[in-house]
């Protein structure tokens, strides 16, 4: 069974109650209340065993996220990754840069991707919560450059936000993103306090509580140097990366030396390599 034990696990508590939404497939998952003007933020990610994460790509079939997992999706510890990716998704909304979303033409972060098997727990777990259905995506954007043909724009029931400059509301204005419904929260995102304010107004007029967000690292990294990245879930996974074999490798923040703490590590066996952790920046 690909199920993580969370041996290590000092979060306790538990905004929508202590039950897992499939206790077969995951351990109770404890999170602080929100921020009481702004939502609470956890980064979502993978790193290599010796800390890559990302880097520049060198075509359409150079993933660094596919290589650091390893690329056998059939592993006990790949698919317990993945299960722990959508139940995170259960807890509030997504977010996701740009850039991530225009190298994956196919991603739509909602608890079932889109030819994935069916996980009616998970959103009768969003339901029963009083969450929409769907997660809404919340996607980072400094200049708009986005195909609104992408499906997170024309899935039937999901709600996209983009958090952007100015310059990213009149492109995707003019592209038709209006038209479908996206909403824009606009200030000029690439200064810190903009940031800042951004997820304030998420919280005060859109209602988001919980934020998920995916990445990729450049968004990461620009939250946490706002300040309001919460905490980060990591999976290490066993695959070392050659480092001489690409351009502009990026390696995982110091998690020690940036003061955070390890509130809870797991593994789907005492054996396996993988190590599911999650470091918190911020205390609540």
């Amino acid at each position: 069974m690909a199920l993580i034990h969370w041996h290590h696990n000092a979060e306790t508590r538990y905004p929508f109650g202590e039950r897992s939404p499939d206790p077969d497939r995951f351990e109770p998952i404890g999170f602080p209340a929100p921020w009481p003007d702004r939502p609470w933020i956890f980064g979502v990610m993978v790193a290599s065993a010796n800390d890559v994460v990302a880097w520049k790509r060198a075509g359409p079939d150079d993933d660094p996220v596919r290589a650091v997992l390893g690329g056998d999706d059939t592993r006990p510890e790949r698919i317990a990754d993945r299960r722990h990716m959508r139940h995170l998704r259960c807890f509030g909304d997504v977010g996701i840069g740009a850039q991530t979303l225009r190298a994956q033409p196919d991603l739509v972060q909602t608890p079932q991707e889109p030819g994935e098997e069916p996980v009616p727990e998970l959103y009768d777990f969003r339901l029963a919560h009083g969450l929409p259905y769907h997660p809404r995506a919340v996607i980072y954007s400094l200049f708009g450059r986005l195909d609104v043909a992408h499906p997170v724009f024309n899935t039937p029931g999901l709600d996209v936000m983009v958090v952007g400059t100015p310059v990213a509301e009149a492109t995707l204005t003019a592209r038709g993103a209006r038209e479908k419904g996206v909403a824009f929260v606009t200030e000029h995102v690439i200064d810190p306090e903009a940031l800042r304010r951004a997820h304030a107004r998420l919280f005060a007029d859109h209602g988001v509580r919980y934020l998920a967000c995916e990445g990729g690292e450049t968004i990461l990294r620009a939250l946490h140097a706002a300040g309001v990245l919460d905490e980060v879930f990591v999976t290490v996974t066993d695959a070392v990366i050659d480092e001489s074999a690409h351009e502009d490798v990026l390696r995982i923040v110091d998690f020690d030396a940036d003061g955070a703490q390890l509130v809870a590590e797991g593994a789907t066996s005492p054996d396996s390599a993988w190590r599911f952790r999650r470091w918190r920046f911020n205390a609540r």
